[in-house]
């Protein structure tokens, strides 16, 4: 199945990259999961660095949800819903959703 950008596949967290358009950023305010803030971001490809998924984990410890919209297209991200063989942690991303952009 192609994703929105045409491509197949999952890509790395350091590589799914945002750069020219509005993030939404929402994580967890406590350990009860009942409080949440969300985070507005507008990012401008000629004065602001690009952000990946894995900077806004690094940034952004509780993050549960990123939604990314640019002119034409966006994209909804889940963090921690799965947990990992190895150890347990549910630390990844997973796309599920997607936008038709803000124009």
């Amino acid at each position: 199945m192609l994703n929105m950008w045409g491509s197949t596949g999952i890509k790395p967290d350091e590589e799914e990259i945002f750069y020219d358009g509005f993030l939404y950023i929402i994580s967890r305010s406590d350990k009860t999961h009942e409080n949440f803030t969300v985070d507005a971001i507008c990012l401008c490809a000629e004065y602001d660095e690009p952000l990946s998924l894995a900077d806004i984990s690094e940034k952004y410890p509780n993050v549960c949800k990123v939604i990314f919209e640019d002119a034409l297209r966006g994209a909804v991200y889940n963090y921690g819903n799965h947990a990992t063989e190895k150890n347990g942690t549910a630390e990844k991303w997973e796309k599920v959703g997607e936008t038709l952009g803000y124009a």
